[in-house]
């Protein structure tokens, strides 16, 4: 009998790791629910009980769900007050209820590309995690090793000090603690299986040396520039010092007529979603400015200018040593764009 038990409850904390790495929509976590059959009862009490002095190993991901009172750990309290609910008595506010493990890391990049990473040189690598709501937090290995623990801060910084290649990985988390991991890649670094099973992804590569050229943008780009409300411009920098930082200005607002009566709220509405501020130059002329950030994307809130009107976007990199790029100009209206 005992081998039994131990064999269901090996079996439910692997369908557990399971089901929190699946990378799909899934139905809300349940906490207290270890059996995953979506409520707390008597049942996933008595497997609460049984798993803290089982022999079978009581995976992270287990010990999240069974934690039915919240307080961060699984324990026999929390079998404790599942028995307590199922018995219909007044359970602490806060017990129980539900959750999400659903997390995605939707991208993981380096300010120097692999190939490019030369020894020496400080290398910055930014991961962005969905989960559906705010609370992420980041952690950080290098071949296997935790280089940067959990944090809010989703960059890391490493000057690898010999050539080759190593693995660098991101372990994301949503705020009810369950993650998801990550390699570091990009599009030229995945090939697909010659077998078919999928694709692989390569290790970053850091090299002895590499020649950086003066600080310089070698691509400004439109994304989604036709029929669109809300066009973006994509920007690329080389040279200089990593990482770069990017503005933006659209000059000249007198076509518009987002500054006027209740268009200030509506323009408000959309500066705050897409990250723009309005301001006055000296001859209190208004003009809409995006500051410095290392977000190199940045999108265009069109429908809030006036039908018809023609404006220009100035974009400009910064690089780490505050030297600035040439100011690239792009002209665009409602209906045209004009790289």
């Amino acid at each position: 009998m005992k081998r039994i038990i131990a064999i269901l409850l090996a079996l439910i904390l692997c369908v557990s790791v399971f089901a929190i790495s699946a990378n799909a929509a899934m139905p809300p976590v349940v906490f207290g629910d270890l059996n995953l059959d979506y409520k707390a009862d008597i049942l996933d009490a008595t497997l609460i009980q049984r798993a803290l002095v089982s022999p079978v190993d009581f995976s992270y991901e287990s010990q999240l769900r069974a934690d039915f009172d919240r307080d961060g750990e699984a324990s026999v309290l929390d079998a404790t007050w599942i028995q307590r609910k199922e018995a219909n008595m007044t359970i602490p506010e806060g017990f129980g209820g539900e959750g999400y493990a659903d997390i995605e890391v939707t991208s993981f990049y380096a300010d120097y590309d692999s190939g490019r990473a030369a020894v020496g040189v400080p290398v910055t690598f930014t991961a962005r995690a969905n989960c559906g709501e705010k609370g992420s937090t980041y952690e950080f290995y290098l071949d296997g090793k935790l280089v940067q623990d959990r944090s809010e801060k989703n960059t890391f910084t490493y000057t690898f000090s010999e050539s080759g290649d190593y693995d660098v990985s991101v372990k994301a988390y949503n705020r009810y603690g369950f993650f998801t991991i990550r390699k570091y890649s990009n599009f030229d670094h995945y090939h697909h299986d010659p077998y078919g099973e999928g694709f692989f992804y390569k290790d970053f590569h850091v090299v002895d040396d590499y020649s950086y050229d003066a600080l310089s943008l070698v691509g400004v780009s439109w994304i989604d520039l036709m029929h669109s409300d809300c066009p973006g411009i994509d920007v690329h920098a080389v040279g200089g010092a990593a990482p770069y930082s990017y503005s933006f200005t659209i000059p000249d607002m007198t076509q518009s007529s987002l500054y006027f009566g209740t268009d200030v709220e509506c323009y408000q509405r959309a500066s705050d979603h897409q990250g723009w501020e309005l301001r006055y130059d000296d001859d209190n002329q208004p003009y809409l400015y995006h500051d410095y950030s290392e977000e190199n994307t940045v999108f265009i809130p069109l429908d809030m200018f006036a039908p018809r009107s023609e404006h220009d976007v100035m974009v400009q990199v910064k690089d780490a040593d505050g030297n600035l790029t040439e100011t690239r100009t792009l002209s665009f209206n409602d209906e045209i764009m004009i790289g």
